[in-house]
C-alpha cells in the first residue's frame, strides 16, 4: 500500500468503468443528466457548463490513437476531477490556473491528442517513452510550425499540464517534465508580433453598419407588433388544428374549399416541407374546420386541386399597422412566412442589443426577460434609475448654452463570463452578475420589449427552446453564436430582397469589404464610431452620442470611468488612433503652408510635432490609456463643431460639471481656451453657413430667423480665424 499517496489529498485513486467522468459536486443541474462513465467512448463536458451560449463540448475517445487512448483517458479523468497543488501554482505565478474552463479543457485534451499523433509518427507508442529530449524536439517542432505565438504557448502549456496531472494519479504513466517548464518557455515560442492588439479586428464599413442598424431598429420599433401577432396567430392555428376532430361537416367544408379554389383557378395554400411543396395542413384544417387527417387524405379522394410553385396563399387574419417609409409595409402576412419574419425580428433585436450596448456576444445572449425593468416611479427612486442626456443643438455650435433633451436610459442587469472567477481564481462557467449594469438607450429598450412580448418572464431572451428551428423542446441555453452569425447574414439577404419592394432600393445593405458581419465586430465598430463620429455624421449617430454620454455619467459607475475595461478599452484604442492621426494631419498641413488660429494653436503645433505615429495601426490597451492620459498633449478633432481641441482639463469649458480626462465633444464651446481652427475648418464653417442660409429660406418665422443668425455666427468664427491665423513662415519669423 502506498501510504504516501494516501496521505496526499491531491493524488486521485484509479477510476473504475462506472466512475462518473465529472464529479457530482462540480456538475450544473441543467446538464447533470449528461454525465458519462469512465468506460464510455464519449465524455460530454456539458455537466461543467452553465453559460447558456457556450458550446457543449464532448471528448470522443474513438478519435484518439489506440496506443495512447487509455493513457490519455486516465490523465484526462484526473485532469477533470483533480486540481493542481498550491505549491505547483505558486512556483509558476500567474502562468497557470488550477482548473480550466470547459472549452479550454476540451482544447487541452485536443492538444494532447496532437502530441500523441506526433509521437506515433516517430514510432513512439507510449507516453512513458516521452523523455525530455523528445519533448524538446516537440517544442522546437511547435515553434517552427508557423502557428501564432499565442497558439504555440497554449500547446506548450497543455503538455506541461499533461505532465503535472500525470503525477496526480496513484499510478502515473511517467511522462517527463517538459524542458520549457524547467528552463523557460521563450526558446520554444515564435517571435513576438503585434497580435493581440485591441484593434486587430476590422470595424464594419460605415455604409454596412448604418443600413443594418436602420433596418434592425425598423424591425423592432415599427414592425415588431405585426410580426409577433402573426406568429401568435400561426401558433393558434396549429394548436387548434391539432385539437380538431374528424367530422362529416369538416370534410364537406374542406372539399368545398378545394373545389372553390379549383374553379377559380387558384392553388391551395402550400408550405415548404423538406425542400418540397406540401399542403398547408394546419392552415387548411383551421380555416375549414376539418381535421389534420382529413386534410392528409385529400389527395386520395379525387378532389382536383393544384399547389402554388412557391409557399403562400395562406393569409393570416390579423390587422397590420406597421409602416415603412410612411406606408403600410404589408397588406397581409402569410402563414408560410410568419416563422421567418419572427426569426428576423429576433435577429434584429440581437443586432440592436449587441451593437448599441457594447456587450460581448455571450453577454447579450445571457440577457433574460425582465432584466431591463422600467424605472421605479417613486420620487426617491427616479433619480437613481434614469440617466439623462444633455443633447447639443444640431445647429447652434456657439457657447450660448445647450438645449436639454430627455433621453431615458434604463439599466440592464445580466451576467458576464469572460473574467468570471471563483474564490480560487478558476473559471466560473455560470458567470457572475455585473455589479455595475449596462446602459440601455431607447433602441435597446425597444428591442428588449419586442422580445418580451413572447418570451416568458425570467427566461433567456434568446433561448434556443423558443427561437431554435429544430428540436426546440430538447434545447437548453441560448442560440449559439455561430447560429446568430448565420441569422445575421440571412437577415441581410431578407432586407435586400425586401427593400426594392418597399421602394427603398437605396437602403439595401452593401456587403462589407472584410467579409461577413458576424457578431464579434460589433464592439470594435461601436468603439470606432464613438471615437471618430462624436457629432453625428453617420446614420442614426445621435444614438452614439446618447450612448457615449450614458457611459460617461456618474450613475454608470465603474462601467463608465477611466478604469477603462470592456468596451471602454476599445474606445481608448480607437481614440488614441484618432487623436494621433489628427495630430499628424495638423503637423503635415501646417508644414505645407496651411494657416492655424485659436487660443491653443501654438501649443497644439508643439504637441503635434512630438506626437507618435501609429504606422501599423495596432495599439495595445495599456499604451492607448497612457497616451490619452497626457493632459495638454492630446489633440482631438471635432467635425461637428468644425474645430480641434487640445484638451487641458483646467481650461476646458465642457468639463464644468466635474473632473474629466477627455473632452465632451458634443458640448464644445466656441470660446474655450482649448480651441484650435485651421484654414480647412474655416472653409467648412462657411459651407455650413451657406447650407443654413438655404434652409432658412424654406423655413418661416422664428425658425428661419434663427437659422440665419446661426449662419452669421459661423461666418464670424471663420472671419475671426482669417484675422488671427498664422502660417509656418510667420511662426518662424
Amino acid at each position: 500500500m502506498n501510504t504516501a499517496a494516501e496521505a496526499d489529498p491531491y493524488i486521485l485513486p484509479l477510476p473504475g468503468p462506472d466512475t462518473p467522468v465529472i464529479p457530482v459536486q462540480r456538475t450544473y443541474p441543467q446538464h447533470a443528466r449528461l454525465n458519462a462513465r469512465y468506460g464510455d467512448s464519449r465524455w460530454p463536458l456539458a455537466p461543467l457548463i452553465d453559460d447558456p451560449s457556450h458550446r457543449l463540448h464532448c471528448i470522443d475517445w474513438d478519435t484518439h490513437l489506440p496506443a495512447f487512448r487509455e493513457e490519455l483517458r486516465l490523465i484526462t479523468w484526473t485532469f477533470l476531477n483533480g486540481e493542481l497543488k498550491p505549491t505547483f501554482l505558486r512556483d509558476r505565478a500567474s502562468r497557470i490556473r488550477s482548473r480550466l474552463s470547459p472549452s479550454a479543457a476540451h482544447a487541452t485534451v485536443r492538444h494532447w491528442r496532437d502530441l500523441a499523433v506526433w509521437l506515433d509518427e516517430r514510432g513512439i507508442s507510449s507516453l512513458a517513452q516521452c523523455h525530455q529530449p523528445i519533448l524538446h524536439e516537440y517544442g522546437v517542432h511547435l515553434r517552427d510550425s508557423g502557428a501564432s505565438r499565442t497558439h504555440v504557448s497554449k500547446q506548450l502549456t497543455a503538455v506541461m499540464r499533461l505532465w503535472a496531472f500525470d503525477q496526480l494519479s496513484v499510478q502515473p504513466i511517467g511522462i517527463a517534465r517538459p524542458p520549457w517548464d524547467e528552463f523557460g518557455i521563450d526558446e520554444y515560442l515564435p517571435a513576438v508580433t503585434a497580435a493581440g492588439a485591441e484593434n486587430a479586428r476590422e470595424p464594419l464599413a460605415e455604409e454596412t453598419i448604418s443600413l443594418l442598424l436602420i433596418w434592425a431598429i425598423r424591425m423592432v420599433e415599427d414592425l415588431a407588433d405585426d410580426i409577433v401577432a402573426a406568429a401568435a396567430e400561426k401558433q393558434r392555428m396549429i394548436e387548434a388544428a391539432q385539437r380538431q376532430p374528424s367530422t362529416p361537416g369538416g370534410r364537406a367544408a374542406l372539399h368545398a374549399f378545394a373545389a372553390e379554389r379549383h374553379h377559380a383557378g387558384q392553388p391551395l395554400p402550400s408550405v415548404r416541407k423538406r425542400g418540397k411543396r406540401a399542403l398547408a395542413r394546419y392552415y387548411l384544417a383551421d380555416v375549414t374546420g376539418s381535421s389534420l387527417s382529413q386534410v392528409g387524405r385529400l389527395r386520395n379522394e379525387a378532389i382536383p386541386f393544384t399547389l402554388s410553385d412557391a409557399p403562400g396563399t395562406c393569409p393570416l387574419p390579423i390587422e397590420l399597422n406597421g409602416q415603412i417609409a410612411g406606408r403600410r409595409w404589408r397588406d397581409q402576412v402569410d402563414f408560410s412566412e410568419a416563422d421567418e419574419l419572427l426569426r428576423h425580428l429576433v435577429t434584429a433585436a440581437y443586432i440592436v442589443c449587441g451593437y448599441l450596448t457594447g456587450m460581448r456576444p455571450q453577454e447579450v445572449l445571457a440577457m433574460r426577460s425582465g432584466s431591463c425593468p422600467e424605472p421605479d416611479t417613486k420620487p426617491d427612486a427616479l433619480h437613481h434609475r434614469h440617466l439623462i442626456h444633455i443633447a447639443a443643438d444640431d445647429i447652434d455650435d456657439s457657447d450660448t448654452g445647450d438645449e436639454e433633451a430627455d433621453e431615458p436610459h434604463l439599466l440592464i442587469r445580466s451576467r458576464h463570463y469572460k473574467s468570471a472567477r471563483d474564490e480560487d481564481g478558476n473559471h466560473l462557467s455560470s458567470g457572475v452578475e455585473r455589479p455595475v449594469p449596462w446602459v440601455a438607450i431607447t433602441p435597446v429598450i425597444n428591442a428588449i420589449r419586442a422580445l418580451e412580448q413572447f418570451v416568458p418572464p425570467g427566461e433567456l431572451l434568446f433561448a434556443a427552446s423558443i427561437h431554435g428551428t429544430t428540436y426546440r423542446r430538447n434545447r437548453t441555453g441560448t442560440l449559439r453564436p455561430d447560429s446568430v452569425r448565420q441569422r445575421i447574414e440571412s437577415f441581410i439577404d431578407w432586407v435586400n430582397g425586401e427593400a426594392p419592394g418597399q421602394n427603398l432600393a437605396h437602403e439595401s445593405i452593401p456587403a462589407d469589404p472584410f467579409g461577413a458581419v458576424g457578431t464579434a465586430r460589433f464592439r470594435r465598430t461601436l468603439a470606432w464610431h464613438i471615437a471618430r463620429r462624436p457629432g453625428g455624421l453617420v446614420a442614426l449617430a445621435i444614438q452614439y452620442g446618447h450612448l457615449r454620454t450614458a457611459l460617461d455619467t456618474e450613475q454608470s459607475g465603474r462601467y463608465g470611468n477611466r478604469s477603462r475595461r470592456g468596451i471602454h478599452a476599445m474606445i481608448d484604442v480607437e481614440t488614441a488612433l484618432t487623436t494621433a492621426e489628427t495630430a499628424a494631419r495638423l503637423h503635415d498641413r501646417f508644414q505645407a503652408g496651411e494657416g492655424i488660429s485659436g487660443p491653443a494653436a501654438r501649443q497644439a503645433l508643439q504637441a503635434a510635432s512630438n506626437a507618435p505615429r501609429f504606422e501599423g495601426r495596432l495599439v495595445k490597451v495599456d499604451f492607448a490609456h497612457k497616451y490619452l492620459g497626457r493632459d495638454g498633449a492630446v489633440l482631438y478633432d471635432n467635425p461637428h463643431a468644425l474645430a480641434l481641441c487640445l484638451f487641458r482639463h483646467s481650461k476646458a469649458l465642457c468639463a464644468k460639471d466635474g473632473p474629466r480626462t477627455a473632452p465632451s465633444l458634443d458640448r464644445c464651446v466656441a470660446s474655450c481656451s482649448n480651441l484650435v481652427r485651421t484654414d480647412e475648418t474655416a472653409s467648412l464653417l462657411r459651407k455650413r453657413a451657406e447650407q443654413l442660409d438655404r434652409k432658412a429660406e424654406l423655413c418661416p418665422g422664428m425658425l428661419g430667423t434663427r437659422l440665419h443668425a446661426n449662419a452669421s455666427k459661423l461666418r464670424s468664427f471663420a472671419d475671426h480665424h482669417d484675422r488671427n491665423r498664422f502660417t509656418i513662415e510667420e511662426a518662424s519669423e
